[in-house]
């Protein structure tokens, strides 16, 4: 069987990744000794 298309998701789309990326952001800036907040990366990071 040829594939014929391939169906991916971006950020809400099919599922909300939002938080899943949001916390992966604020433990890769706590290693750094950065903080983030849900409203600042709301804020700066959303549309």
């Amino acid at each position: 069987m040829q594939i014929r298309g391939i169906v991916f998701d971006f950020n809400g789309v099919l599922i909300d990744d939002e938080g899943a990326h949001f916390h992966g952001f604020q433990q890769a800036l706590k290693e750094k000794g950065l903080s983030l907040s849900w409203e600042e990366y709301c804020q700066d990071y959303l549309p």
